[in-house]
């Protein structure tokens, strides 16, 4: 890159912060983390870092991400939404297809403007070919797995057991066997900043396995919560959450050691809504959890931490409205770096709403839809059951105070009280839903836990929202489709790696 250019570009950046270098970025992500797995939401969980972070910066109250993995991590490595890029549904599996190789990841336009960019842990947007691996997409290097979960301490894939830890194209499973992911991630998370050449900017992408299942975790964290939790896989779940807040507490020191955490800009968030069906997370007071769209599902624990961050934003609660696809834009100008050298993006410069100099750019945002996700029955009654937008279609989107879900909601549609001791384990039933219902409506200002349906009684905001589904509908590409051959096991060697 031209010296002027990368000069004038550091300039800008530094004019958005008041200061002359870029900031580092570190973007911690958590694995199927439940809006009620953090102290500061639930002090029965021992998070003293995650809580001192949150607590001293800007908790996103208004902040949402998909109803699962696939589609939030892709959208926050693009900028676009699933519906611009034909991962709605499906998760890649071990299929021909990932993230569209002409799509531009977070981590390019960083690296164009001088950045050293790393990913740690979780990559998740397709590996059929080399060319879709993080390290050959504007990571300069990978240390993780490249599917939907792994073994924790075999480091297996968690779907057909063969080895998936790799550091950028070697295997390296083997070497690790009996050590547990999230201390590896923070280990290495270490060794990276310990290595920094301090005259470049630094990005890293920390993408925990954990607290995704299987619920595996050192007895050692266990033992503080023998005399809280009594269910045993709540019990491990919120241990796993205390081994994640560890090893953010070893990555900010070494920050710290190394001089750059006075420069840094830490950004914490969950991919979806805590699984209450198949493990052990929790969304209380939210109704549902992932895989479904209620608030549960697709409500995100986030903040953003950093000395940059103006003293009047500090420890406040941010209630704008906030999309993950806004990361992209929001970070990549932050750097001085130009977001808009790809494909249009859906998300938007957040920068000035999270430091509380101005309002959210968002009046609404689209939260899911999925074309190829209909109900089951054709039911259309009522007063849209002839709108030009297809209500039996899996939809859901934000404006405003309102939220409107359509078609199948997906999983279970309950609220579940967490297992603590002092709260009864149970799951509350809403005696008045109904599966055939094909549009919801709700006051999420008034009613943030979606109890009561205010569709019949406020027919033009469904109307306009549903015009709005309507245009995005038109533009919605359909999701990738099962493409054959599926991977060929036998000749990757020892690790999941790509085959085409």
């Amino acid at each position: 890159m031209n010296t002027v250019i990368f000069t004038l570009l550091l300039l800008v950046s530094g004019n958005v912060l008041g200061q002359e270098k870029p900031p580092h970025i570190i973007f911690i992500v958590v694995d199927d983390l439940g809006w009620n797995d953090v102290g500061y939401n639930n002090p029965v969980f021992k998070t003293p870092t995650i809580d001192r972070l949150a607590g001293s910066g800007v908790k996103l109250l208004n902040y949402y991400v998909a109803s699962h993995c696939l589609p939030s991590r892709n959208m926050l490595m693009t900028g676009r939404h699933a519906i611009q890029l034909g991962i709605q549904r499906h998760g890649f599996g071990y299929h021909p297809r990932s993230l569209p190789l002409d799509e531009t990841t977070i981590a390019q336009p960083l690296k164009q403007v001088g950045y050293s960019t790393h990913i740690i842990g979780k990559w998740h947007c397709g590996f059929y070919s080399d060319n879709c691996l993080p390290h050959n997409r504007g990571f300069d290097t990978f240390f993780g797995f490249v599917g939907a979960g792994i073994e924790h301490y075999t480091h297996s894939d968690h779907f057909n057991h063969m080895h998936n830890l790799r550091k950028n194209d070697d295997c390296i499973a083997k070497q690790y066997i009996g050590k547990y992911s999230t201390t590896i991630y923070a280990n290495e998370g270490k060794n990276i900043i310990n290595a920094h050449d301090q005259n470049k900017p630094f990005f890293l992408y920390l993408s925990f396995s954990a607290v995704h299942t299987p619920l595996e975790v050192p007895s050692s964290y266990l033992k503080q919560y023998e005399s809280t939790i009594y269910d045993e896989d709540r019990r491990t779940y919120a241990a796993m959450t205390s081994c994640v807040d560890e090893a953010i507490a070893n990555i900010t020191e070494a920050l710290e050691e190394k001089d750059m955490l006075k420069n840094s800009i830490i950004v914490f968030t969950s991919d979806n809504g805590g699984a209450v069906e198949r493990s052990a997370g929790s969304n209380w007071p939210l109704r549902g959890g992932k895989h479904t769209i209620w608030e549960g599902g697709v409500k995100a624990v986030g903040f953003v931490y950093g000395e940059l961050l103006p003293h009047h934003s500090r420890g406040t609660e941010n209630t704008g409205l906030m999309h993950i696809t806004d990361w992209f834009p929001t970070l990549v100008t932050l750097a001085g770096a130009n977001p808009h050298v790809g494909k249009k993006l859906y998300g938007v410069d957040q920068w000035k709403m999270v430091t509380g100099e101005g309002k959210s750019r968002r009046d609404d945002v689209l939260i899911e839809l999925v074309k190829d996700n209909k109900a089951s029955t054709r039911y259309r009654t009522g007063i849209f059951k002839n709108h030009p937008f297809d209500i039996t279609t899996r939809a859901a989107m934000k404006m405003g105070k309102w939220k409107l879900l359509t078609g199948p909601i997906g999983g279970a549609s309950d609220w579940v009280k967490p297992k603590e001791m002092n709260s009864e384990h149970s799951v509350i039933e809403d005696p008045d839903f109904d599966a055939t219902r094909m549009v919801r409506l709700y006051n999420i200002e008034d009613d943030p836990t979606e109890t009561t349906d205010l569709s019949e009684i406020n027919h033009h905001i469904v109307a306009e929202m549903l015009a709005k589904l309507h245009n995005f509908s038109k533009e919605t590409l359909l999701g990738q489709s099962r493409i054959f051959p599926r991977a060929n096991f036998d000749g990757m060697g020892e690790c999941i790696s790509p085959w085409v």
